[in-house]
């Protein structure tokens, strides 16, 4: 699973007087233990993986994990597999505890937090639903006489389907795998800017493939939504990640033929909105993530990586559906190119 690891060195040190030193301060004969994850670990259904602990004099060990959560600790690596996907009986979410006696009888413990989603990578998509044969992404138009023309994208496994219009300048979302991050302008409109210049790995951590949105204030948000298939499914979504597309990025950067470069002198921005909505079609709650800040000094200009938004704030959705705006606008909206990419979206099945 594509996931930015991100690792927090969570140190849990008890001593005998239950003071927190650093490894050079433990004085010798004192138990100790340490174990290296973040506070929060997210994990994809059936997914294994390995956290680094350190004991020091230690006499006997115990770990508690959720119902469905499969733990072992071996020569100093703990093993932690998530719960198979439709499981009875499972805790999407709960706490690993390692508990530790000292030989010198104390009890140590050191705990994070585990949370299990189906994760939408867009790893698994067919080569008919890739963005082509170039970066603009020709057969995403009606007029394309290739041999594939997308119409949209579904995601099997959580029933999610990604919606398009017939003409991608009405807006949709598109899957690619282009990441040319030095050509500027529409005919680059498929590319995040992201990873090594084309050499297709500006997914989130470094995948291959993602999905990018082009918002169009006349067509409006339906042709930039998601929703479940099922028309009564509701599910959390929890997060998703974003990054800027080469098409947006370069245009803020640089300024284009109809575009401003961006600046903290005119305390420019690019934002997204998410809003949520139910299976009877009320609004549920919306988020907003910046693409772009220089409202502020210290605000981090135009984003360059791809960053997590946290969408559980929505509660449990039917859809959701993406809108745009910029602070560079003009007679017909915005100026800035409204295009920007998505990945990793969390599921909460």
């Amino acid at each position: 699973m594509k996931r930015m690891k991100k690792y927090l060195l969570f140190l849990v040190t008890v001593c005998l007087l239950a003071a927190c030193s650093d490894d050079n301060s433990i004085p010798k004969g004192k138990s100790s233990l340490k174990i290296t994850a973040a506070s929060i670990e997210d994990f994809n259904y059936a997914e294994s993986r390995t956290f680094e602990v350190k004991l020091q004099n230690v006499s006997s060990t115990a770990i508690k994990q959720p119902e469905g959560w499969n733990t072992s600790l071996k020569d100093g690596i703990l093993t932690v597999v998530a719960p198979q996907k439709g499981t009875a009986n499972i805790l999407k979410s709960g706490k690993i505890e390692i508990v530790a006696t000292g030989d010198d009888q104390s009890t140590l413990n050191a705990s994070f937090e585990v949370k299990v989603f189906h994760y939408v990578t867009f790893e698994n998509a067919d080569e008919s639903y890739l963005a082509g044969p170039t970066s603009y992404g020709e057969n995403l138009y009606s007029d394309y006489t290739g041999e594939y023309l997308y119409g949209g994208y579904d995601d099997l496994e959580s029933g999610l389907f990604f919606h398009t219009s017939n003409e991608f300048y009405n807006g949709g979302i598109a899957i690619s795998q282009w990441n040319d991050k030095e050509t500027k302008l529409y005919t680059n409109q498929c590319s995040v800017y992201y990873g090594d210049h084309n050499q297709k790995n500006g997914g989130h951590n470094h995948s291959k493939t993602f999905a990018v949105v082009y918002y169009s204030s006349f067509s409006g948000e339906e042709a930039t939504s998601i929703d479940f298939i099922d028309d009564n499914a509701e599910y959390i979504i929890d997060h998703l990640y974003i990054a800027n597309s080469s098409y947006a990025a370069l245009s803020m950067l640089q300024g284009d033929n109809t575009a401003k470069k961006f600046s903290f002198e005119d305390n420019d921005w690019l934002k997204i909105t998410i809003q949520g909505f139910n299976a009877a079609g009320e609004k549920t709650s919306e988020v907003e993530a910046y693409l772009a800040d220089f409202r502020k000094s210290d605000a981090g200009g135009v984003l360059t990586e791809w960053k997590r938004v946290d969408l559980s704030s929505l509660g449990k959705v039917h859809k959701i559906q993406f809108s745009m705006n910029s602070s560079d606008i003009g007679d017909y909206g915005m100026n800035t190119p409204a295009y920007f990419c998505i990945d990793d979206i969390a599921v909460a099945l």
